[in-house]
């Protein structure tokens, strides 16, 4: 397991974001037991990654600790093993179908907020996939902050996945911690697809804890 420590500042107060990240070895621990039914194996998700993010301190209490969970997925899926480029890039936003027709881009929402992901078996027709997850710590719209939606920290994450001599393989990148300018590049699919909501482009405040 990797542990990631990203400060942050919220309602103008610090704060310190956790990350745990490492591969999935336990279809109970992960969780994966609990979706038998979804029609495949769910012991391929062994050896892909597990994240965990939290809020591991922080000097506000009550409504201060409001905030929630943004993810978005870029699929780079490649024509075969050797391809250099992408025959598609496909970027989405990371949430559930029944908040998605309700308009709502939140991953996870809370007092605070945590976020956990699992991703597995997502190759599909592709030779190769390259999964990326950009995952920001965001405000929870309100009266308090004029219902905007602002980047709090932010980091990347993510696996390579493809098919070998029939077996699944899955090789898992590195986390790092991004900044402004990968929120900003999401801002036009988040305000395509949930425009109801108002987002601010501006700079992701790290102060030390």
């Amino acid at each position: 397991m990797t542990i990631t420590t990203i400060p942050f500042e919220l309602n103008h107060k610090p704060g310190l974001l956790e990350v745990h990240y490492e591969d999935n070895r336990s279809i109970t621990d992960s969780g994966f037991d609990l979706l038998s039914g979804v029609g495949f194996d769910t012991n391929m998700c062994i050896g892909f990654p597990t994240m965990r993010a939290y809020i591991r301190a922080y000097e506000g209490t009550g409504y201060y600790t409001a905030s929630a969970w943004i993810q978005i997925i870029t699929r780079r899926e490649y024509a075969s093993l050797d391809d250099c480029e992408p025959q598609a890039i496909v970027p989405s936003v990371d949430v559930n179908d029944t908040l998605a027709e309700l308009g709502v881009p939140f991953f996870a929402i809370g007092f605070p907020a945590e976020i956990y992901d699992a991703p597995c078996n997502n190759l599909g027709s592709c030779a190769r996939l390259d999964w990326i997850a950009d995952t920001f710590l965001v405000t929870l719209p309100s009266r308090i902050n004029d219902n905007l939606i602002f980047p709090l920290a932010g980091f990347r994450w993510g696996y390579v996945e493809y098919d070998s001599n029939g077996k699944r393989q899955v090789e898992i990148t590195p986390l790092s911690i991004t900044g402004t300018a990968f929120w900003g590049s999401h801002l036009p699919l988040l305000r395509n697809q949930f425009c109801k909501w108002k987002y601010d482009a501006g700079t992701i405040l790290v102060k030390e804890f």
